[in-house]
C-alpha cells in the first residue's frame, strides 16, 4: 500500500474514471449551450447592425439627393462598394396640377430604396426644379 492509502484508512481516495467521464459530459453540454447562446446573440446583433445601417444609408442618400438631385433617371450603388447596403435611386417625371388645373413643369418623384441582408427600406419625395 502507498503512504496515502495508509493515511486514509487503507483505501486510496480519488475520482473513478466513470465520475470523470460524467463530469466531462456535463461540462460539454454546458459549453454547447453557451456557444449556441453566443451565436444567437451575435446573429441578432448583426441583423440589428444591418437594419440600422440600411436606415442610416436611406436617410443619408435622401438628404444628399434633396441638396443635389440626381441628373440621371436611375442610379444604383452596389452593396460591395457601399458597406453592404445596396441603394437604388429612381427619378421620374411626376404629373402635378396647380390650383388653376394646369400642369406644373419640373416636378419629379425621387424613390430611394435600400437593401441590406434581409432588410429593405424605401422613401419617396417630390422634387421641384423650375
Amino acid at each position: 500500500m502507498s503512504e496515502i492509502a495508509k493515511i486514509r484508512g487503507g483505501r486510496a481516495s480519488g475520482f473513478t474514471l466513470f465520475e470523470v467521464l460524467i463530469a466531462l459530459g456535463v461540462f460539454a453540454i454546458a459549453v454547447t449551450g453557451l456557444v449556441i447562446a453566443i451565436d444567437t446573440t451575435l446573429q441578432a446583433a448583426l441583423e440589428a447592425r444591418q437594419s440600422s445601417l440600411s436606415r442610416i444609408m436611406l436617410e443619408s442618400r435622401l438628404a444628399y439627393c434633396l441638396a443635389d438631385p440626381p441628373s440621371e433617371t436611375k442610379r444604383v450603388l452596389e452593396a460591395k462598394t457601399n458597406h453592404g447596403v445596396r441603394v437604388e435611386e429612381i427619378l421620374v417625371p411626376w404629373p402635378l396640377k396647380n390650383g388653376k388645373n394646369t400642369d406644373v413643369a419640373g416636378v419629379k418623384k425621387l424613390t430611394i430604396t435600400t437593401k441590406a441582408a434581409n432588410r429593405s427600406d424605401s422613401a419617396e419625395v417630390l422634387l421641384y426644379r423650375p
